[in-house]
């Protein structure tokens, strides 16, 4: 028992090697992902004019009025040929179309007696073709006439029919320009 080796034994129980003398390589460190800044979209050009929409990265936080009104007109809500073809619409869907947050919507249908979505047993809402007309007016209201909440619920309730062929001359009109530049459009290609 005089000479007993003891031997180095890893994790695992098994015996370590004797040091080597190779060297290690050193490992080579990631390459930072460099930013690269998105190219414009050309949304229209002529000889004269360039029209470029620049992709912002995504911004944190509440949206300045600025950049409300910029996007109020640009609302996608389908026609309601579209729309009669499903009976019920989630909050997602219909909060994608008109381009605001679902908390918004909820906040919304608190505020105006007019929009009553349906809800299932778990909590969901959804919107029936009706509801999502009431959102267009309650859009056009806060959004594109820039009416207060108190002034929009007042206004729903004295002047609804008078609401209801102003969002329709809105969504005709909206519906010419659309046309009339995918026209100018072609004939300039």
């Amino acid at each position: 028992m005089a000479n007993t080796v003891h031997q180095q034994l890893d994790l695992f129980g098994l015996p370590i090697a004797e040091k080597t003398t190779q060297k290690k390589k050193p490992i080579p460190k990631p390459a930072k992902p460099q930013k690269t800044e998105q190219p414009a979209q050309v949304v229209y050009a002529s000889e004269q004019i360039i029209v470029k929409v620049k992709k912002e990265e995504g911004k944190r936080g509440r949206k300045s009025f600025k950049e409300i009104d910029a996007t109020a007109d640009l609302i996608e809500v389908p026609d309601e040929q579209t729309l009669s073809q499903k009976l019920y619409y989630s909050i997602s869907e219909v909060a994608g179309w008109f381009k605001v947050n679902t908390s918004l919507l909820r906040y919304w249908e608190n505020e105006f007696d007019i929009l009553q979505p349906r809800k299932t047993r778990k909590g969901d809402r959804l919107f029936r073709v009706e509801d999502i007309k009431n959102l267009k007016l309650i859009y056009f209201l806060l959004r594109q006439r820039k009416f207060s909440i108190e002034g929009a619920k007042a206004y729903l309730k004295s002047n609804k029919q008078k609401i209801d062929t102003e969002t329709k001359l809105v969504n005709t009109l909206t519906g010419l320009k659309e046309f009339l530049l995918a026209l100018k459009a072609s004939i300039n290609n």
